[in-house]
């Protein structure tokens, strides 16, 4: 197998820091009453999910998994309205469940932690593979584990090689995927 170039790790590394910001801006903190997106979740909802939309929080995201990523964000922008009402079952859907805003919050937030806990966030003066490699090494040990933290019903299952076959970012994990356990169910969506 041939080694990634040079140019395809730069857009590997532009493509993680650019997902693993937009996570931290909208899915990682609380709620923020002085953030203006904030500011209309009582008045004009539409404007924060036009607003999730055109951030571009879900840039590699399969289409059909768009909805409901872009209702992740809006979830952790406001939560209580954002909440299970039976009106749309994106909303409803259980954390497992890769077409409902609960998984795409998780994934978002999870981004973000692990993202400040492989560095991502720090400024390097030209990194080395060898850093690249260890950065994405400590992503990928922390981001299934983190999701799994905040969903266990995805433990023992398949929802790593799922989400990696619907956003297809441009490099390999460091890490294999964690087979499901034998006899353990996959969370694939309905």
């Amino acid at each position: 197998m041939r080694a990634p170039s040079p140019k395809t790790r730069r857009a590997a590394f532009a493509a993680l820091v650019i997902a693993a910001a937009a996570a931290l801006i909208l899915g990682a903190r609380g709620p923020d009453e002085d953030d203006p997106m904030y500011k209309h979740c009582e008045d004009d909802l539409g404007y924060v999910f036009d607003g999730c939309h055109e951030w571009d929080v879900c840039p590699y995201v399969d289409e059909e998994f768009v909805d409901a990523c872009v209702a992740g964000c809006v979830r952790a922008i406001c939560p209580k309205q954002a909440e299970c009402t039976g009106l749309d079952p994106m909303f409803c859907a259980p954390c497992d469940d890769m077409q409902g805003a609960a998984f795409w919050r998780n994934v978002d937030a999870a981004r973000s932690r692990c993202g400040h806990k492989a560095g991502f966030f720090v400024l390097l003066d030209d990194p080395t593979e060898a850093t690249y490699q260890a950065m994405y090494r400590a992503f990928d040990e922390c981001f299934p584990v983190d999701v799994e933290q905040h969903c266990p019903a995805l433990a023992r299952t398949d929802w790593l090689a799922r989400f990696d076959a619907v956003t297809p970012i441009p490099r390999k994990r460091t890490i294999p995927a964690r087979a499901p356990t034998p006899g353990a169910q996959s969370s694939s969506p309905r």
